[in-house]
């Protein structure tokens, strides 16, 4: 099976046809990402980075839009992975009310922990529905910083914006959803 060349700009636009390459391609920084989502988690015994990427790429493998770059393939796969952890922590809920609690941290390199309950994640989850209502992009960042873990110009390179921008988004995005969830 043939690669596709990343870097190559002549491979820049990447056909839905290549979906399941992409994946292959994509394989070790999805588990990456996976790997730092579930490393602070407390007692995911049913769930791990493996079990995590896999059931990323079957609601993926359902995904009907073209995939257009690399970039364009992260951030699908950063949503899905956000919509996953979501489910998992309802389910987690319903199984233990108020039980364990979940440690995510910020993707941008300092490792902040952020403590919170399969509730805390549900909330969360609403919040980022109703800012999504608002403003799109600020939604977007949240959910690729926070559920995704990419850094700053990762973001920055998925929304077709500068650094300066995500890291502006970030700050009131945070501020909106501080609000929201008080």
């Amino acid at each position: 099976m043939d690669m596709i060349d990343l870097n190559n700009p002549k491979n820049n636009e990447i056909p839905y046809s290549h979906k399941k390459r992409m994946f292959q391609v994509c394989y070790e920084e999805l588990s990456l990402k996976a790997s730092i989502r579930l490393k602070y988690e407390f007692n995911a015994l049913t769930l791990d980075t493996s079990a995590l990427v896999h059931e990323v790429y079957m609601k993926m493998d359902k995904y009907q839009g073209e995939i257009k770059n690399k970039n364009h393939f992260l951030a699908i796969a950063a949503i899905t992975m956000r919509r996953f952890l979501v489910d998992y922590a309802r389910q987690k809920n319903r199984v233990k009310r108020g039980g364990h609690q979940i440690q995510l941290t910020y993707g941008d390199g300092s490792e902040q922990i952020v403590t919170t309950t399969p509730e805390g994640v549900i909330n969360l989850n609403d919040a980022l529905n109703g800012l999504k209502r608002i403003n799109k992009r600020y939604s977007r960042v949240v959910e690729f910083h926070f559920f995704g873990g990419y850094k700053y110009q990762e973001i920055a390179n998925m929304l077709g914006v500068s650094v300066e921008t995500v890291k502006r988004d970030w700050r009131l995005a945070k501020a909106w959803l501080s609000n929201e969830l008080k």
